[in-house]
C-alpha cells in the first residue's frame, strides 16, 4: 500500500509517495527527476508550524507543504514517521 502527499502551485509541483520500502520525492525544477530513499537513509523528519514536512537524507533536506485537514496527507506522514523510527531502532 502506498500513500501520497501532493502539493501543486503555479510555480512548483511536489509529491511524496510513501510505501513499505521507502519514499519517492519529487519537486519540479529544471531537469528534476524523482528521488527515492529508504527509511534507513533518513536522518531527520520534521514538521514546521506551517505544516511543511521535511526530511533529511545525507546532506540534503527535502520539503513538501502538507494539509492538516487532508486524511491521506496525515496517513502518509504517520507512515513515514513510523517507518523511519523503526529503521532507526533497527540500526542501533
Amino acid at each position: 500500500m502506498s500513500l501520497n502527499i501532493t502539493h501543486n502551485s503555479l510555480l512548483k509541483k511536489h509529491y511524496l509517495l510513501v510505501d513499505s520500502t521507502g519514499v519517492e520525492f519529487y519537486a519540479s525544477s529544471p531537469g528534476g527527476e524523482p528521488r527515492q530513499f529508504t527509511f534507513s537513509q533518513m536522518e531527520q523528519v520534521l514538521m514546521s508550524p506551517e505544516h511543511v514536512l521535511s526530511f533529511q537524507a545525507g546532506d540534503e533536506v527535502f520539503s513538501i507543504p502538507t494539509n492538516p485537514d487532508n486524511a491521506e496527507d496525515q496517513a502518509a506522514i504517520e507512515m513515514l514517521v513510523q517507518e523511519a523510527r523503526r529503521a532507526a531502532a533497527m540500526a542501533i
